[in-house]
């Protein structure tokens, strides 16, 4: 079977006022066809205050 997403040692940060904020750090995954992904993190953790 061919994966429908694969992904390889991803990285993401985002900047504000405060600094860097890392969000993910080197994940990798497939995403096989009929499979679901979430990433989830402490609430409110995808909120920016500026």
């Amino acid at each position: 079977m061919n994966p429908l997403l694969k992904l390889e040692h991803v990285s993401y940060s985002y900047h504000d006022v405060s600094g860097e904020t890392f969000a993910l750090s080197d994940i990798s995954f497939t995403l096989n066809p009929g499979e679901f992904l979430a990433i989830v993190g402490p609430s409110g953790c995808g909120n920016v205050m500026v």
